[in-house]
């Protein structure tokens, strides 16, 4: 059974109708947290395997640690993949990933409510995750990666607070590729 399209809002509360209101902040992050736990067993399957293969980031010979960077870019890009076919797919098909679907989020055009296109998905993927992956490529390198970490985290704030500070509860990256996210609201009965 899918849930209902959202139809275009004009103001937080629930449009009259629709049942649906914008999804707000809180329940946001949990669906992520819930979301990126899916990927992160996915990924710690597939890292497990590469690193039977000798695929590994870090090598421990008895005191010595040696790191390798070509394993680490690998293993970002298998995980930028996995969490893109994750993502992308859930929202292109589903309107909601199992997080989302959990806390009765859905994501649609912030236009008309429609279903996303693949382009839009990629877009809001790629702003959302984008410098997390960049983080975790570089994260080695001693200065570099220190920067680049910080700057992944600064860039995670202000997509919260932009989302945060929008009436409609659009941060940048649903702008950015014309996407609203809404919730089912609670009926008083």
């Amino acid at each position: 059974m899918t849930a209902p399209s959202p139809a275009p809002m004009s103001a937080p509360e629930a449009s009259s109708g629709t049942g649906l209101v914008y999804a707000d902040v809180p329940n946001r992050v949990i669906a992520y947290i819930i979301d990126a736990i899916i990927v992160a067993i996915i990924g710690a399957v597939l890292g497990a395997i590469l690193g039977v293969i000798g695929l590994s980031p870090v090598t421990v010979n008895g005191l010595a640690i040696s790191y390798n960077y070509v394993a680490s870019i690998i293993l970002a890009i298998v995980g930028l993949a996995i969490g893109g076919a994750y993502f992308v797919y859930m929202w292109t098909t589903s309107r909601a990933t199992i997080g989302m679907k959990l806390l009765s989020l859905q994501i649609g055009n912030a236009g008309d409510g429609a279903t996303l296109t693949m382009e839009q998905a990629i877009k809001r993927f790629l702003v959302l995750t984008g410098p997390g992956v960049l983080a975790q490529v570089f994260a080695p390198l001693p200065l570099i990666g220190l920067l680049i970490s910080l700057l992944a985290i600064g860039w995670v704030i202000f997509l919260l607070v932009t989302t945060a500070q929008s009436p409609t509860k659009q941060g940048f990256h649903d702008k950015f590729a014309n996407t609203q996210v809404v919730k089912a609201a609670k009926s008083v009965t």
